[in-house]
């Protein structure tokens, strides 16, 4: 039950943290203003091309005086504007395609998808239009499919499907070429209004990220795209030659000089942009602070500048169309080539579309019963907002046109501001009752944990005191004032969490004495782990030497009486410890390109081989069919590897064998004929480390391999040089250091285990390649299950471990793992304090996943526990009369009713 109760508690508190940080900003259901015909307006154009070049660069288009796109230089040296557009990190794929079409900054909510999609609808210019059509990636059309309005006409392809690099431009040129001389498709467009085209250019990004923007192939590449979007304007032109097309050429995000986007620098914020055609005018709006030459003679022209999201509302303004219902961005003024009474009526229905969003907030919190006294933004209200229009036109009437402009100026950004203010309106007492969450979990898992260590268990006081009937009271208080105050149900939810947690804690409480003895050693014992998690999490090039020092601390006592074997320990300690620190410090891949090597498949099949050979060296003794099964399935491994590799099919035959062992591996551990603990632990090892060399695609399985070795031999020599003891335990404190001990243990494998299969703060994302010999095609679900299994399988051997060596920890299970939940909360507390939602793309998906992981991890390891207990659950034990350890567990003493030779088979006599 406790175990359930645990599980429940950090579920909650992730989906606390998620409501504060990651809360959607997007409003649905909002209606779209007016078109500009509607008005009686007609837009300067019929139709806008759009040409989107993945991952070009600001820098890389005005270099050398734009020679490297001198098909576009001559059509901006005498048309159209230049600028550059500035984006916001994370500068991904999905997030400028948001920004681009859809007005507004990608939403927090997108995080949690690692910025592949957003739960949320949105509207977005495509949905605006009368006609999208478009030839693109499928992952780019599917950023769209979502969207709230009809489908959109996107032929797709998947970069998958091209045997060859650089071969999706060439793609797209045909597709387009063959659309518009198809002189059908264009009869049904001749007339057609507020048409938007999309081509999506991939080869540049895919370019920058092997050769980087730097290298030549680069520049060779940039200047064959650009020369294939002149050829298609020209075609547009030819289709359509009513001179009633627009253009627009620009980038999603740009790229360091190292060939990485994501980030914040100048280089993948800051991308080119050239507005072209019918309705733009040339050279932009006058008094442009920035210069750039425009080609080799010198010639300096105007470089405008405009925030990424701002071209969305200026597309739209261009056809005639309103802005996106979800956009954020101000029109920009001076950029199109219209009456002054149509460019105001444009940023008219901007600024309407900001109130309307505006009003959605504002109405939320005038609705409530006790807005009148609680906060709120002082410059804009509802009665504010109904009076805009009319005011608008009573400028206008008046001939006040620039203090008609100025006004709505003013209202966008007041309407902006009021929509972060009311978004946001609740953080801060979701923070606070976040904290109140965790430090009533403190008290409540310190009281148990204390209860746990005393030999005689007293009573808990219960829900029935006038404490936790104050707390209930409190509660239904406060549920009614947020009741009152219509707060969203999930947020009054987590306002309210708090006190049901304190209830919890509250009624943990012993009848008589103190309820934490020990806060001092509680606090050391919790702080120093959590802490040390914490530093590795930034720092974790010394992760390497860290695992050296620990081990090499816990059997400090071989160094004063050295064997054979110790050195042998010594060595596989060093190996494990290497390979962090290598893996950590430095990057072999240009050592790799140099030698041509698939070094990754060659030592997966040589963790392969070692599966089998390693429990032979170390003297495990197995049935002959559990040899032949696990031998002959590692061997089939290494061919599947060799077929993945290699582009070959894994046939059906493979694939069946593999899941049948997958299944085999886990489910014959409780049916084993192996009786005693110890043979059980060396059948699970192997059956599990054979599972995991399957799952790897790297170096993980080997990593492991030679941390089972170091904790098998650092075991028999720590038994080897511990002195028995003598005396009994029975004090409380020395019961609460043995079970800090044993849970400090259990999540220092883990995170060891962790970190040495690439994972942890430094990318928390796993290949979806963990199942390619198991399953043929992109299944999510299927994968996350075995990457689950991948990440619990080391947990699970090193508990088995543990509980095979240690009848004490065997038996207080629950002692250790609330020390673990202390140890695990004191991270995510400190974690979910500075978290960050916005900004550079790896600091957004670190924060993330370090409050994820640390919160997620005792309940992985709470299932390993499980597990391991089911693995175990035929082998008859003695009975124990007397448990002995002392020095902070480094030894312990089992006196059973059953006979010595009993004892020694069951292996729990020593650790």
């Amino acid at each position: 039950m406790w175990e359930l109760q645990m599980i429940v508690v950090h579920i909650l508190l992730i989906g606390c943290f998620i409501n504060i940080y990651f809360q959607s900003t997007i409003l649905e259901e909002l209606e779209p203003q007016k078109t500009l015909p509607e008005f009686g307006l007609r837009p300067p154009a019929d139709r806008l091309v759009v040409f989107l070049i993945d991952g070009l660069r600001a820098e890389s288009f005005f270099a050398n005086s734009c020679r490297e796109v001198p098909h576009l230089q001559k059509l901006f040296l005498n048309q159209g504007v230049v600028g550059i557009s500035r984006g916001c990190a994370p500068t991904m794929t999905r997030p400028g395609h948001i920004a681009i079409f859809a007005g507004f900054n990608e939403d927090p909510q997108a995080a949690i998808t690692n910025f592949e999609w957003n739960p949320t609808r949105f509207d977005s210019i495509f949905n605006r239009s009368r006609h999208a059509i478009g030839w693109l990636d499928k992952t780019v059309s599917d950023f769209f499919a979502r969207s709230v309005g009809a489908p959109v006409r996107f032929e797709t392809y998947r970069y998958s499907d091209f045997s060859r690099r650089f071969k999706t431009d060439t793609w797209v040129y045909n597709k387009a070429r063959e659309f518009l001389t198809n002189n059908e498709s264009i009869r049904e467009l001749q007339n057609a209004t507020a048409v938007v085209f999309l081509v999506y250019l991939l080869d540049i990004d895919k370019a920058g990220h092997v050769f980087t923007p730097l290298h030549r192939e680069y520049r060779k590449r940039l200047y064959l795209t650009q020369k294939r979007i002149r050829e298609t304007y020209d075609l547009f032109e030819s289709a359509f030659n009513n001179s009633r097309t627009a253009y627009l050429m620009t980038s999603d995000h740009g790229m360091s000089d190292v060939g990485h986007h994501g980030g914040g620098s100048d280089m993948e914020i800051e991308m080119p942009f050239f507005f072209w055609g019918a309705g733009v005018k040339h050279l932009g709006p006058p008094g442009s602070q920035l210069n750039f030459t425009a080609n080799a003679h010198g010639l300096q022209m105007p470089l405008q500048e405009l925030e990424q999201i701002q071209l969305a509302p200026l597309m739209s303004a261009l056809i005639g169309l309103p802005p996106p219902t979800n956009n954020r961005a101000p029109l920009p003024l001076g950029y199109l080539n219209v009456s002054e009474e149509y460019e105001r009526q444009a940023l008219f229905l901007n600024v309407l579309q900001f109130m309307a969003q505006a009003e959605v907030m504002i109405r939320r919190h005038e609705q409530s019963f006790f807005h009148k006294w609680l906060p709120k933004y002082k410059h804009l209200d509802s009665r504010r907002i109904a009076s805009l229009p009319s005011e608008v036109n009573r400028l206008v009437a008046a001939g006040h046109d620039r203090k008609a402009v100025k006004l709505l100026r003013q209202a966008s950004w007041q309407a902006r501001e009021c929509l972060d203010f009311y978004q946001s309106y609740y953080n801060i007492p979701l923070l606070v009752a976040l904290a109140a969450s965790y430090f009533g979990l403190f008290y409540c898992l310190t009281v148990m944990l204390t209860r746990e260590c005393t030999e005689n268990k007293q009573r808990k006081k219960g829900l029935v005191t006038w404490m936790t009937l104050l707390m209930a009271v409190l509660g239904l208080v406060l549920g009614y004032v947020l009741f009152l105050q219509r707060v969203p149900w999930y947020t009054e939810f987590y306002l309210l969490l708090p006190i049901g947690i304190w209830t919890m804690a509250l009624a943990e409480r012993p009848l008589h004495g103190k309820s934490i003895p020990f806060p001092l050693t509680l606090f050391i014992w919790t702080v120093i782990p959590a802490g040390l998690v914490i530093t590795t999490s930034f720092t974790s090039t010394h992760v390497g030497l860290l695992y050296a020092a620990v081990v090499c601390g816990y059997n400090r006592r071989g160094f004063l009486r050295p064997t054979g074997k110790f050195f042998i320990w010594l060595t596989a300690m060093l190996l494990p410890s290497a390979f962090l620190v290598v893996t950590q410090n430095f990057s072999l891949e240009w050592i790799l390109d140099a030698i041509d090597l698939d070094l990754e498949s060659y030592v997966l099949a040589f963790s392969m081989f070692l599966a089998v050979l390693l429990p032979w060296i170390l003297g495990h003794k197995f049935v002959e069919h559990v040899w032949m099964i696990n031998s002959g399935i590692l061997l089939m491994g290494v061919y599947g590897t060799y077929l993945y590799e290699n582009n070959l099919e894994i046939n059906l035959f493979l694939r069946t064998a593999f899941w049948a062992f997958l299944a085999y591996a886990f489910v014959s551990l409780p049916y084993s004929k192996e009786k005693t603990a110890r043979k059980r632990f060396h059948l699970i090892t192997f059956n599990l480390v054979a599972v995991h060399a399957l799952l790897c695609v790297s170096t993980g399985s080997l990593f492991l391999q030679m941390m089972i070795t170091e904790f098998l031999l650092r075991q028999q020599i720590h038994d080897k040089v511990t002195k028995k003891p003598k005396n009994e335990i029975r004090e409380p404190l020395d019961r609460l250091k043995l079970n800090y001990h044993y849970a400090v243990l259990i999540l220092f494998y883990f995170f060891v285990s962790f970190f040495g299969s690439g994972h942890w703060a430094l990318g928390f994302a796993f290949r979806a390649t963990t199942g390619r010999l198991l399953i043929s095609s992109f299944t999510p679900f299927i994968i996350t299950i075995l990457i689950i299994a991948k990440i619990m399988i080391p947990s699970i051997i090193f508990i088995s471990g543990i509980y095979t060596l240690s009848p004490y920890a065997r038996m207080n299970t629950r002692a250790i793992f609330n020390c673990m939940f202390l140890i695990s909360d004191a991270m995510g507390l400190f974690f979910c304090l500075y978290i960050q939602n916005s900004g550079n793309w790896r600091q957004v998906r670190r924060s993330l996943d370090h409050v994820l992981l640390t919160n997620l991890v005792v309940i992985l390891l709470l299932a390993s526990s499980c597990l391991t207990k089911t693995f175990h659950m035929p082998i008859k034990r003695a009975k124990p009369e007397s448990i002995t350890e002392v020095n902070g567990g480094d030894v312990i003493v089992l006196t059973c009713a059953g006979s010595a030779e009993e004892s020694k088979a069951e292996g729990v006599s020593f650790v």
